[in-house]
């Protein structure tokens, strides 16, 4: 009778290896999706594609965060002023809701974006998005930040933030 010398690993051992294994793998595809997100971004933008900017872009989170940061900056502003600033303040916040968001729903589009992409490209004041992105990480487990360099001078730094909505990431604030 012969006894064989061959060493088993236990089961045990092999489950936790490949349970680690997968974690790994789900924790490197966590933190790589949020620039897959940018980059399909950057080739909707190219290619002029409205149906993957919107399913990338959530035009109504972004639309109603707009105005709620407009509104609170004419409030600010409007308590740091005195006089006829003030008076400019409050005759803002009451027509906002006039102007603001017939303008908010023309331009805040896909349609308006790759306008206005397509302009800042051909006259040379914006490069690709993926060029101009100057920062791009996590805030918050669920919250990716982005900032991009522009050659506009009244815009010099674009700023957005993406959050993570179920499986995937969505632009869901401009902040300017």
């Amino acid at each position: 009778m012969q006894i064989s010398s061959t060493a088993t690993v236990p089961l045990p051992f092999i489950r936790r290896k490949s349970l680690w294994l997968v974690v790994a793998a789900l924790a490197i595809v966590y933190l790589i999706y949020p620039y897959v997100t940018l980059y399909r971004l950057d080739r909707a933008l190219e290619a002029r594609d409205a149906a993957t900017i919107s399913e990338l872009i959530d035009w109504p989170v972004v639309r109603q965060q707009l105005k709620t940061d407009f509104g609170s900056s004419l409030v600010t502003r409007g308590h740091e002023r005195s006089g006829i600033e003030t008076l400019g303040a409050a005759l803002g916040m009451a027509l906002s809701p006039y102007v603001l968001d017939p303008l908010a729903e023309a331009v805040l589009s896909p349609s308006g974006l790759i306008t206005w992409y397509s302009e800042a490209r051909q006259s040379g004041r914006s490069s690709t998005l993926i060029e101009a992105i100057s920062y791009a990480f996590f805030s918050a487990p669920t919250r990716f930040d982005v900032s991009l360099r522009t050659n506009e001078p009244q815009y010099p730094t674009l700023r957005f933030e993406m959050r993570l909505e179920g499986v995937r990431w969505r632009v869901s604030r401009l902040l300017l």
